[in-house]
């Protein structure tokens, strides 16, 4: 029998990954799952990579992403995520120092990255030649690199650190009851200072939510550009400004100890207490991150347009396309099938291959990926969903699976919001909502410290919620003794 041609089997193969001769050795660990483009999934892989070696003491090329539950899901090889967070943790965190020094560079690059969405707006686009929008694209693509290391940093420091400050709390409040455990924990776990979206509600609880109409018109235009989580996301019209703060009501300002009191009273040690102000700091470096962010690529959205246009293809669309694909049509018109656009919006894996070149796959490539490269789990029955208790308390009610923000218009008054993740665009259904259960977080994720706000319950980092749950079921959240159990 004659073997079938080798251009055959090449055509069946799929782009060989960097870390290919690791693939018996490799834990996957699933680090987070968001409603990410291409461009931004290959932004947040390159963050992470040797390109950030400036910034990151040791990066890691073993990552890959890949669709999960209308999400883009982040895996990275266990053994070398131990290694970034640890490094990242002796490099930044032993000092309030060398965490100030940390703050100066995430401020500067962020205004950095600001100024250039800001500035090339201004510019005639439609005027310039493909070169030079080209090399337009890039520098922008360089102040958005440099600022999204942070998003990684931030992101990562955060959850080592409040873990640990966590147990350094606990010998303090050995005597105490756990309600008051949680408020203690409530006041020290606060930023430093606060995200847009807490200022904006502020704004709206201070007004009584009644605005004149120049009022509203300026308060619209100064928070617009909290729904751009990516390039394919629309910022909010007034419309829909409207029914985001409708909820937002003034509550009454509870009487809570300083938290420079908290410290004297419970008698904390100087390096504890050093160690809990690098801990607020970072809590709200956090948020402010992705303020940045979403003011940024609110700002670009013009540039996108222009290139949309040129590719003739929608701006939202260009969210899917990777860099490369950009910069080969501007310089070289090497075009772009719409197709594979169409395709990735359903999903799509990216990862290095062994020439450290990041590989894009969609349509019936990725199953063999996820073969390939282990990642086809099965999950098991489970009974019970634990995670960390965010907000105390305990409540019975309807659930409403939330894996995408178009999944909030299903929502209503009582219900049990689970989600993968919370963020901005969440706030106005978390008002809604009569307990929260997260796939992810810790206790000063957006989730947490919006449950504490509103003071429902709250448990996050079950990381199976979302599949385990169903629409409509009854479930009781003993935010208490960290469990979610149906109820029928």
């Amino acid at each position: 029998m004659s073997k079938p041609p080798l251009k055959n089997l090449r055509m069946n193969q799929i782009p060989r990954p960097i870390f290919n001769r690791q693939l018996t050795k490799i834990s996957w660990k699933k680090i987070f799952a968001r409603e990410y483009g291409v461009q931004y999934s290959e932004m947040a892989i390159l963050c992470l990579s040797p390109k950030a070696k400036y910034h990151l003491p040791q990066p890691s090329v073993n990552q890959i992403i890949i669709p999960e539950e209308n999400n883009t899901a982040f895996f990275v090889d266990e053994n070398s995520w131990v290694g970034v967070v640890e490094s990242l943790n002796k490099k930044y965190t032993l000092s309030i120092d060398r965490l100030k020094k940390y703050e100066e560079n995430f401020l500067r690059d962020g205004n950095d990255y600001l100024k250039i969405t800001k500035k090339i707006p201004k510019l005639n686009l439609g005027k310039l030649g493909d070169k030079e929008l080209g090399e337009l694209y890039l520098k922008y693509q360089d102040k958005l690199f440099r600022y999204s290391v942070f998003i990684w940093t931030a992101f990562i420091l955060n959850n080592f650190v409040t873990e640990k400050a966590a147990t350094l709390l606990k010998p303090y409040l050995n005597l105490k009851s756990d309600k008051e455990k949680q408020k203690i924990f409530d006041i020290l776990f606060q930023p430093s200072e606060k995200a847009a979206v807490f200022k904006l509600q502020e704004e709206v609880g201070a007004h009584k939510g009644k605005f004149k109409p120049e009022e509203f018109e300026k308060l619209c235009q100064k928070y617009k550009w909290l729904s751009c989580l990516d390039i394919h996301n629309e910022p909010l019209t007034k419309e829909k400004f409207k029914e985001f703060i409708k909820d937002f009501q003034k509550r009454e300002n509870k009487k809570q100890i300083p938290f420079k009191q908290i410290i004297k009273n419970l008698r904390i040690k100087k390096e504890d207490f050093d160690y809990l102000l690098i801990t607020k700091r970072l809590i709200y470096i956090k948020d402010a991150r992705d303020d940045f962010r979403r003011q940024g690529i609110y700002h670009i959205r013009p540039l996108f347009a222009e290139i949309a246009k040129r590719v003739n293809i929608k701006t939202n669309d260009v969210s899917y396309l990777q860099e490369s694909e950009i910069v080969d049509f501007l310089k070289k018109k090497i075009k772009i099938s719409s197709k594979i656009i169409q395709a990735r919006k359903k999903g799509f894996v990216l990862y290095f291959d062994t020439k450290r070149k990041l590989v894009c796959l969609q349509s019936n490539d990725i199953p063999k990926a996820l073969k390939q490269f282990k990642l086809l789990k099965e999950e098991g029955e489970i009974k019970e969903i634990t995670g960390t208790v965010a907000s105390r308390g305990m409540v019975k009610g309807k659930v409403v699976v939330v894996k995408v923000v178009k999944d909030l218009e299903k929502v209503k008054k009582g219900d049990i919001l689970v989600a993968v993740s919370t963020h901005p665009d969440y706030t106005l259904t978390m008002h809604k909502a009569a307990a929260i259960i997260t796939n992810e977080g810790g206790l000063t994720c957006h989730a947490a410290i919006v449950s504490r706000e509103l003071g429902i319950p709250c448990i996050v980092g079950t990381k199976v919620a979302t599949k385990i749950l169903n629409d409509g079921e009854m479930v009781q959240v003993d935010a208490i003794k960290e469990i979610v159990k149906r109820l029928n």
